[in-house]
């Protein structure tokens, strides 16, 4: 399963004016039911939500992976958030986040776990950050991703 091919254009979003956590859910979500995505975003805001609620998923060095699995979502939805100016999202080491990739899937097991996992990966050597954030169109962020996955092959 390659991340490149489960993304869509219309869920990157660069520069993105927000300036919290749960303005950038709500308007992610919004732009993904915009997008054609899902079909009931409050469920799914709620969703996303409640999962921070548990724990934070600023996962450290600027990257957040917020995630959430609900019935309001009919198939794996992965998208790329750069917000315009580095929010504040209680990340495990305490730095605002300049990068955020969303992860919303319906509830029964499959994909979302590999997909968690795969950007995980992607993200350890902290090169794929760099290129994201100079990124200029949701193609070029989409790109840069697709040739990270080949030299991760490699």
């Amino acid at each position: 399963m390659k991340l490149a091919e489960l993304m869509d254009e219309r869920c990157v979003l660069l520069d993105m004016p927000v300036s919290s956590k749960e303005q950038l859910f709500h308007d992610v979500i919004h732009e993904f039911e915009a997008a054609d995505v899902m079909a009931e975003p409050e469920a799914a805001l709620k969703a996303v939500l409640k999962r921070e609620s548990v724990m934070s998923t600023g996962i450290g060095g600027g990257v957040a992976i917020p995630h959430a699995q609900s019935p309001a979502v009919s198939k794996l939805v992965v998208g790329l958030i750069r917000p315009k100016t580095p929010i504040d999202f209680d990340a495990l080491d305490g730095r605002p986040v300049s990068l955020v990739f969303m992860i919303l899937g319906p509830e029964e097991r499959g994909g979302f776990v590999r997909v968690l996992a795969r950007i995980s990966r992607l993200l350890y050597d902290g090169e794929l950050v760099g290129r994201l954030l100079s990124a200029r169109t949701p193609r070029d962020a989409i790109a840069v991703i697709a040739r990270k996955e080949e030299e991760a092959r490699t």
